[in-house]
């Protein structure tokens, strides 16, 4: 008899931080909440936010950015790394 039953993912939303098991890795809970979920996000939503982000601290003169690097990125700077990053028109910073 099976202790565990695998969930049926093809009922629960697109979302990047959905785990094989059904459960959120993005929450402190234990089940995926569904369509009504406010930090619900597909791979291409979290992706595209990514390269915004690193767009965004690329255009940073370079004192701020080592000092962000230090801090939140172990002083790598992942956005320097990054290949094909598109192009934002307007940035306000």
């Amino acid at each position: 008899m099976l202790k565990y039953r695998m969930p049926d993912l093809s009922k629960l939303p697109d979302c990047c931080a959905l785990s094989i098991m059904g459960k959120c890795n993005r929450l402190a809970v234990n089940n995926c909440e569904g369509e009504e979920c406010r930090f619900k996000r597909t791979r291409k939503e979290d992706t595209d936010s990514l390269q915004y982000v690193y767009q965004r601290l690329s255009v940073l003169d370079i004192p701020m950015q080592v000092k962000i690097a230090k801090k939140y990125y172990g002083g790598s700077m992942p956005w320097k790394e990054v290949k094909s990053v598109k192009k934002i028109d307007s940035i306000s910073v």
